[in-house]
């Protein structure tokens, strides 16, 4: 069993740190009558949970208050943790850029792909209730080519360094295409750099519009039939293995295709908070001399 009370003591010193000059008391918001946990208290509980596989917090609050009750002596009730929890998403995906910047060496090339994630399986299509209180994030039937089958749920989009360092994501349905996160995201930090995809990141369009914009070079492999091809080298073949190696983290250790959410809110929390446990577990073992990114074992050492 993981050791819950030095993980999220060493979770909020990172939060503190990040977020230092940000909050007041360790609330983002002034709030007129003392909370037994701030938010910050609130993100590490739940980084915490993310970052010792534990899957649903009903399972973590059980862990707690069987094993580590004296050390938690001002847990608030989990509903208040859940509603607060989803509440600080954003906060929770800054804190992930953040530590982000702080390991960033500036490496000349970044690594987009996305991943399915489904919510529901196929044969409920017809009665679906889950994430549909609003229709402009509802899930959609989508294609994944890496598993050849369609799936309802969500796509999720991941732009990370070559050494696997997060910079950015968003989660849209399954059937938006790879292409618009690239077009709708802000690249303020990323002028000059080379954005490597998959077949799936074709488009003329968009790589005129990146290098003229903003600088930016985007690389793909070529298709079998393109008619002018242009060379993708092996070490860029390399690198892009580093993201799906973040995919197959994200899916063994941190259970992101096992969805426990009812609605659109919870789900991207979810996963703000699986981004946020990795790059908190990549700064742990960076602070040790550890690889950053042999993160299921970080705390067994």
């Amino acid at each position: 069993m993981h050791d819950l009370p030095a993980m999220y003591k060493k979770h909020l010193s990172y939060l503190i740190d990040v977020f230092d000059g940000v909050t007041v008391d360790g609330n983002f918001k002034k709030r007129p009558i003392n909370t037994k946990m701030n938010d910050l208290e609130v993100m590490a509980l739940a980084i915490t949970g993310e970052a010792a596989s534990i899957p649903s917090e009903n399972l973590l609050f059980a862990e707690i208050r069987k094993h580590f009750r004296q050390d938690f002596p001002m847990l608030i009730d989990r509903t208040r943790f859940n509603r607060r929890r989803r509440s600080l998403e954003p906060r929770l995906r800054e804190s992930a850029g953040l530590l982000g910047d702080r390991m960033d060496d500036g490496e000349s090339a970044l690594l987009v792909d996305s991943m399915p994630c489904p919510i529901i399986h196929n044969a409920r299509e017809q009665r679906m209730k889950v994430c549909m209180e609003d229709p402009g994030t509802a899930p959609r039937k989508g294609y994944s080519a890496v598993d050849r089958r369609y799936y309802i749920g969500y796509k999720l989009h991941l732009l990370m360094s070559t050494q696997g360092i997060f910079h950015d994501m968003a989660v849209t349905p399954a059937n938006v295409h790879d292409i618009r996160f690239l077009k709708e995201r802000q690249y303020d930090g990323s002028e000059d750099r080379e954005i490597i995809g998959d077949r799936g990141y074709i488009s003329r369009e968009l790589q005129a519009d990146l290098f003229t914009s903003y600088g930016i070079e985007l690389v793909t492999p070529p298709r079998r039939n393109q008619l002018v091809k242009r060379a993708f080298s092996p070490e860029r073949r390399r690198n892009r293995k580093f993201i799906e190696t973040r995919f197959s983290q994200l899916c063994s250790q941190f259970s992101i295709k096992i969805n426990l959410a009812k609605s659109f809110k919870g789900f991207l929390t979810r996963i703000s908070s699986k981004l946020a446990a990795v790059a908190m577990l990549q700064m742990f073992n960076r602070e040790n001399n550890r690889p950053i990114n042999r993160i299921r074992h970080a705390w067994n050492y």
